[in-house]
């Protein structure tokens, strides 16, 4: 969970903007008729009248060219739409006429590093000390700017620059010490830091980064003494990270626990912290158990109850658990907070699905696209509600209506959706379109294997292609080694196929790891009748006898002629 060093987050107010309003209050012009400008754009901007406000702020340049202050402005609302195009040029411009103002240096600097130009952002900073060149951060800045540029020894040539002109300080020496080590040069990183250490340094980083290159030598005992140092020396709560890391290294999970929950419990971990390290948990490979995994989204609720991500990971959680009616609630409890949240629709959806509650995953789904109007993620779920439902023609429209839209999303999200096609044409009987529709979605994630699986399956229903069938098969198994279904769809291939004790093998590995169904035994007794065990295969046809319903997809007669002629029908 290392923690990277971000200049824009240590330095925030780089350019010392505390008192500064939105037009400038510095040297306004005495025009009235720019004045008048300056305070109607304002109360629009207020209103949220963004389209006017854009209007007043052409207007005003068109009458006053020279408006620093209205380029600003015009340069702010276009960065808000991420439309960098317009929002840099506007604010070269205010900079050009005001090149005094720390507030459009600064913003400038944000655009440029928004952009990932950092050449021109190394350009604006040294202007900016061509005219402050007594301010020690605008040095610092400029060494974070040259080292994201690829820069590094130039960025050190810096360091001693400042270093000499203002002395050491460890602000600097942590600069120092992430160039040393993005150089690969970790043992005079921590020569660096341990300076800084040794004089109870209050910078939290000092101690962060000092335990990560402790940790990166294998030494956790090392990294939680400088951590326990730093906490006392810092007082800083976000340290209690580091600590949880360092006992997952020393593989003390109790305390590991321990230290992440303090930090969830601290008011001042921010909790963009605290959503990355949650995000980690759920997402990647946690030791925690699911009830250490909740008592810690219990605590986000608890302290950042308006957030609506704190809601949705605890539904996570509880959706792990197998608790869908609360997991559900808290699902709904996300998207009324921030109705533009499609993961949270996504899988209030899903949970839906899994209850079999279709009208309301309907009823949800097209919620959810009146405020997300074109979502591709949500079209499908609610073509797949239709689908469950058997209404094959709304079904059919919203998934190719999702499929249209879809063509700027991952492989990830066009597979999902060509997989929900190609179940959806082989149900209406357009078996061509259907087995396009699945060599797609495995073409777009490699790693589909429900794709596969019911690609596989249909092929061996069809007795058609069955090399193929059985590849796709044996893939899907491969990927999720102990699923029942899997291994069913891939004995009924080989028994297709004619390969009567494989099938025996891998049938038998689907009884074990599936819920009983009619399916599945006939499947089984048609297998051991194949291989010559007549009597067990009638014994499993009756299992599926006694479970047949209704929703089941057994032909009742046959199975019930197999059992009375002991044999097997095709």
């Amino acid at each position: 969970m290392r923690r990277t060093f971000k200049c824009r987050v240590w330095f925030a107010g780089l350019f010392l903007l505390i008192g500064q309003s939105v037009f400038g209050q510095q040297e306004l012009k005495q025009e009235p008729g720019y004045k008048e400008s300056l305070a109607a754009i304002e109360t629009q901007l207020k209103r949220g009248d963004v389209g006017n406000a854009l209007n007043s702020i052409e207007e005003t340049l068109a009458k006053y060219p020279q408006g620093s202050e209205v380029f600003y402005a015009k340069s702010l609302l276009f960065a808000q739409a991420r439309n960098f195009e317009v929002a840099i040029p506007a604010a070269q411009r205010a900079v050009e006429i005001d090149p005094s103002n720390l507030v459009y240096g600064n913003h400038l600097m944000e655009l440029y590093k928004s952009e990932g130009d950092f050449d021109a952002a190394v350009g604006l900073i040294d202007q900016v000390i061509s005219k402050h060149s007594d301010r020690g951060q605008l040095y610092r800045e400029k060494i974070m700017l040259l080292h994201a540029a690829k820069k590094s020894e130039e960025a050190l040539k810096v360091y001693d620059i400042t270093k000499g002109k203002f002395g050491e300080s460890d602000t600097l020496d942590v600069l120092k010490a992430e160039i040393l080590m993005d150089l690969k040069q970790p043992s005079e990183a921590k020569k660096v830091l341990q300076v800084w250490d040794k004089k109870n340094s209050p910078i939290r980083q000092v101690y962060s980064t000092l335990s990560y290159i402790y940790l990166d030598e294998k030494n956790p005992k090392e990294a939680i003494s400088v951590l326990d140092r730093g906490i006392v020396n810092s007082k800083d709560d976000l340290l209690y990270l580091d600590l949880a890391d360092a006992y997952n290294v020393a593989d003390k999970d109790k305390l590991a626990f321990d230290y992440v929950k303090k930090a969830f419990e601290s008011n001042t971990v921010n909790f963009l912290d605290k959503h990355r390290v949650m995000m980690t948990i759920l997402n990647g490979k946690s030791k925690l158990t699911l009830d250490q995994k909740q008592e810690l989204a219990n605590l986000l609720v608890l302290k950042h109850p308006r957030i609506p991500d704190t809601h949705m990971f605890k539904g996570d959680i509880l959706w792990q658990k197998g608790e869908l009616a609360q997991a559900k609630s808290l699902f709904l409890t996300t998207v009324g907070m921030n109705p533009r949240h499609i993961d949270a629709w996504s899988k209030l959806i899903n949970i839906d699905l899994n209850l079999n509650e279709l009208d309301e995953a309907i009823q949800h789904g097209n919620e959810a696209l009146s405020h997300n109007p074109g979502s591709p993620v949500l079209t499908y779920f609610v073509g797949m509600a239709h689908f469950i439902k058997k209404d094959n023609e709304q079904a059919r429209q919203y998934l190719e209506r999702a499929l249209d839209q879809s063509a700027n999303e991952n492989g990830f999200v066009q597979s999902m959706i060509y997989a929900g096609l190609g179940d959806l044409y082989h149900e209406i009987k357009m078996e061509s379109a259907s087995d396009v529709a699945y060599e797609e979605a495995v073409t777009r994630d490699s790693t589909n294997v429900t794709a596969m699986n019911n690609y596989a399956y249909y092929l061996s229903v069809r007795k058609e292609n069955l090399d193929k069938a059985a590849e796709y098969a044996a893939r899907a198994n491969e990927l999720e080694p102990n699923s029942g279904t899997f291994q069913d769809t891939y004995a009924w291939v080989l028994f297709q196929k004619g390969q009567y004790k494989e099938a025996l093998n891998w049938i038998e590995r689907a009884v074990k790891n599936s819920e009983p169904s009619a399916v599945l035994f006939e499947h089984y007794g048609d297998i051991l009748m194949k291989s010559g065990k007549s009597k067990e295969a009638i014994k499993q046809w009756e299992k599926a006898q006694t479970l047949n319903d209704v929703n089941s997809a057994v032909d009742k007669d046959k199975l019930k002629r197999k059992i009375s002629e002991k044999k097997y029908l095709d």
